[in-house]
C-alpha cells in the first residue's frame, strides 16, 4: 500500500459535495468540448474520488459500494456528464482488481491515477497467437475516452463456440494501440465524450485477457491478491448502478434549479407561478421520487457490500432484481424531469436555463444498453414463473 493518508468515507463524500458548484460552472465547457475537460478531470482526481473502489495495493481506498454510489449522485447533481463518466470510469478501477497483477502493473505501475475506459460490447475479434491474441474491432460509446489511457474492450476469440456470455472476453488495451473516432454528436450528455474506439490488429498478452461478465470473483487471478470483501461484491449489479445513478443526481440538481427559478417567477398575468398547484405538485412528486430512489440505491448497495463481506455467491434471481431496480432509475427520473419541464412553462426550454439540458442528459443516460428495464424484467419474470427458453 502507498504511504499516504486515506480519507474517511465521510471526508471523500464531502469532497464530492464541495465540487458541485465548480461542476455547475464547468458544465457548459464540458458540453461545448463534447468531453470532460482536462481541468474538470484534474479537480476530481485531486479530490481522490476516482480511487474510491480502486484496490489499495495500487493506491486505492477500497471503500464500500455505498460510498461509490453517493459520489456518483453527488457529482451528477453538479453535472450529469461528469457524474456519468465518473461512475463508468471508477467501476473500471474496481474491474482491474480481477486481473493478473502484471496487468495492474502495466496500468498503474508508474502512475496510480491512470484511468481506464471501455466499452464491453462484444465488437472485437481476437485470434490466438503465441503469448496472447491479435485483436481488431470498433466499439461505440466509450464514455470519457479522451481522459483514459487504457480501455476494456469486449470481444470473442476465434474458434470459441457456445452462448455469447460464455464466449465474451474483456481485452485490456492501451490507448497507444487504439484510435478515438469522434462520433459523439448527440442531444444530451454531450460532456461524456462517448466516442468510438478503433483497434487494428493489436497484440494483447494473455494476462490482459479475462472472461466477462464476472459472476464468480474466485475464478479470476487478481482476487488472490486483492482479497478485500469489496472484490467479492457482485460485479454486474454494481456496474449497472455505475451507469444509472448519475440520472438520480441530475434529477436532484434539476429540482434545485427549478426551485430557484420558480420561486419568484411571474406568469404572463403577473401571478406568482409558485402558487400554481400544478407546479407545486410536480415539484413535490419529483422530490418524493428522488427520496424513494435514493433510499433504494443505498439499501441495494449495502446489500452488495453484505454479499461481499459474507463471501456469498449471489443468486441469479437476486442479481437480476438488483439490476432491474438500477435500470429503472433513469426512466423514473426522466418522467419526473419531464413533469418539471412542463411545469416550467415556455421559459424552461431556453438555453440560458439548465432545465432542458438536464432533462436531455437524463434521457440519454436511459439510452445506455444496461439501462433497459425490459430485458431484466422479462428475465426476472421468467425465473419467477419457472419458464425456461
Amino acid at each position: 500500500m502507498l504511504d499516504r493518508t486515506i480519507p474517511t468515507p465521510q471526508e471523500l463524500i464531502a469532497r464530492a459535495e464541495a465540487l458541485v458548484p465548480f461542476l455547475r460552472e464547468q458544465a457548459a465547457s464540458n458540453k461545448a468540448a463534447r468531453r470532460i475537460t482536462a481541468e474538470t478531470i484534474a479537480r476530481v482526481k485531486d479530490a481522490g474520488l476516482f480511487r474510491v473502489i480502486q484496490p489499495s495495493r495500487y493506491g486505492g481506498y477500497e471503500m464500500s459500494p455505498e460510498v461509490f454510489g453517493e459520489i456518483i449522485t453527488t457529482l451528477g447533481r453538479g453535472d450529469a456528464s461528469m457524474g456519468f463518466v465518473f461512475g463508468v470510469v471508477a467501476v473500471h478501477s474496481f474491474h482491474m482488481a480481477f486481473y493478473d497483477d502484471q496487468a495492474a502493473q502495466d496500468v498503474w505501475g508508474e502512475d496510480s491515477s491512470v484511468l481506464v475506459g471501455s466499452p464491453y460490447a462484444p465488437n472485437g475479434k481476437a485470434v490466438k497467437v503465441d503469448g496472447g491474441y491479435r485483436v481488431s474491432g470498433r466499439w461505440s460509446f466509450s464514455s470519457g475516452c479522451d481522459n483514459c489511457d487504457w480501455n476494456f474492450l469486449g470481444g470473442m476469440i476465434e474458434g470459441d463456440e457456445g452462448p455469447i456470455l460464455q464466449r465474451l472476453h474483456a481485452f485490456l488495451i492501451p490507448r497507444a494501440d487504439a484510435k478515438i473516432v469522434d462520433t459523439w454528436h448527440v442531444t444530451g450528455l454531450q460532456g461524456s465524450g462517448s466516442k468510438d474506439i478503433v483497434v487494428e490488429d493489436a497484440f494483447v498478452p494473455e494476462y490482459r485477457v479475462q472472461r466477462f461478465p464476472i459472476f464468480d470473483a474466485s475464478a479470476h487471478p487478481g482476487t488472490k491478491l486483492n482479497n478485500a470483501p469489496l472484490f467479492r461484491a457482485p460485479f454486474m449489479p454494481l456496474f449497472v448502478r455505475s451507469v444509472s445513478s448519475a440520472a438520480l443526481g441530475a434529477l436532484e440538481g434539476m429540482i434545485e434549479h427549478f426551485s430557484g427559478y420558480t420561486a419568484n417567477r411571474l406568469n404572463v398575468l403577473s401571478e406568482r407561478v409558485a402558487r400554481d398547484p400544478r407546479v407545486q405538485e410536480a415539484l413535490g412528486q419529483a422530490r418524493a421520487e428522488v427520496e424513494e430512489m435514493k433510499s433504494t440505491m443505498r439499501r441495494d448497495l449495502a446489500r452488495m457490500d453484505e454479499i461481499g463481506r459474507e463471501g456469498q455467491l449471489i443468486s441469479m434471481d437476486e442479481m437480476t432484481l438488483l439490476m432491474l431496480k438500477s435500470a429503472n432509475v433513469p426512466h423514473r427520473a426522466e418522467k419526473a424531469a419531464l413533469t418539471l419541464m412542463r411545469a416550467a412553462g415556455a421559459n424552461g426550454i431556453r438555453n440560458d436555463h439548465p432545465l432542458a439540458g438536464i432533462y436531455n442528459d437524463i434521457l440519454v443516460i436511459g439510452q445506455h444498453a444496461s439501462n433497459t428495464p425490459a430485458t431484466q424484467a422479462i428475465s426476472l419474470g421468467k425465473m419467477m414463473l419457472g419458464v425456461q427458453d
